[in-house]
């Protein structure tokens, strides 16, 4: 276990933020240390679990224990059909080893910016695959009750861009996935459909690395890299409501974006809600939307602090609650 005091967390959207404390686990045996030096801390002590900092909003001083697993390894169990994959690894080179081992499922969400055992808190998802369909269960080590868990994929609790794992009572150092016999690609969401159509392609020829280069150009073409122009991704989510409560208003039912879920709820576009209205938008220094797509949110000079962040998100929020009576809620974890 190493300790680092007044470290600079490293993260996706260039806030400069300092931890009091930085701590790194590479074994099992870490973990009984690592609860002792967290007891002997003040309680009321902060705890923050980290990957690589990609889906954070943090404060310039966390005040507190900033705790990043580091577990390499993956290990498939082809009995089982289980893969084993270590918190510390990254995503997108986990998807892409996949993919050259042929393996169906992981394709979809390629390019996600992350850690694997990062990426089951918030249930990652994109072009209609979610990673909590992959996923068969999650060994952590509970800080509540002292020990070490495994959680199935019913105990997450998985649900739209959540889980269980939010809770920072769990430190997770290995994920196992499932690998199933599907040996299809997912097509059936807009973006990739209209992909195929503009370069005149034949879904039925196309090879799982194929569909991945496919995703990874869709992404690169409409979400900025955070190593170049920080941001956390999508900075808001698209709101789940009952379709009679928005506001017409201003705008029609046609501008708008609209996933119809059942009788009730329908999932609206929250990139749509906020191209509407971005003309009415105050221009704040260090932080802006993206020229490529309207749900993130850039720090494109790494000046901005939390607090001037979450004001423009603020601002977005209060304009879209307006205009459509729609709320809006932020994607990313803010940290206090």
């Amino acid at each position: 276990m190493k300790i680092h005091k007044n470290f600079n967390i490293n993260n996706s959207l260039g806030i400069n933020s300092i931890a009091k404390f930085f701590i790194e686990i590479e074994n099992i045996k870490d973990f009984e240390e690592l609860f002792n030096f967290i007891s002997s801390k003040d309680t009321s002590s902060t705890l923050l679990i980290i990957g690589e900092g990609t889906n954070l909003v943090l404060p310039e001083t966390f005040d507190g224990i900033v705790v990043k697993p580091i577990f390499n390894h993956i290990n498939y169990d082809k009995i089982n059909n289980l893969i084993s994959v270590g918190a510390s690894v990254n995503w997108d080179y986990f998807v892409d080893l996949m993919v050259k081992d042929n393996i169906f499922g992981f394709e979809n969400l390629s390019l996600i910016p992350g850690s694997v055992g990062a990426a089951p808190i918030q249930n990652i998802g994109a072009y209609g695959q979610s990673i909590s369909s992959l996923i068969s269960s999650i060994d952590c080590f509970d800080f509540k009750l002292n020990k070490f868990v495994n959680l199935s994929n019913q105990d997450c609790d998985f649900d739209y861009r959540h889980s269980i794992l939010k809770d920072n009572n769990y430190i997770i150092y290995n994920v196992n996935f499932t690998s199933n016999n599907i040996s299809e690609c997912n097509y059936d969401y807009d973006s990739i459909k209209k992909y195929i159509l503009e370069f005149n392609l034949d879904a039925k020829l196309l090879t799982l690395k194929d569909t991945r280069n496919i995703i990874c150009k869709i992404r690169k073409r409409t979400l900025p890299n955070h190593l170049i122009t920080p941001n956390v991704g999508s900075f808001f989510k698209n709101p789940i409501i009952q379709k009679k409560i928005i506001n017409q208003e201003y705008f029609s039912l046609n501008n708008l974006i609209i996933w119809p879920l059942d009788s009730n709820l329908v999932k609206i576009g929250a990139a749509r809600l906020i191209d509407l209205i971005k003309e009415e938008l105050d221009e704040y220094d260090n932080v802006s939307i993206s020229s490529t797509h309207s749900l993130v949110l850039v720090n494109p000079e790494s000046k901005a602090s939390q607090k001037e962040i979450l004001s423009y998100a603020s601002h977005i929020k209060d304009i879209v609650q307006k205009k459509f009576n729609i709320s809006l809620e932020i994607e990313p974890t803010i940290i206090n």
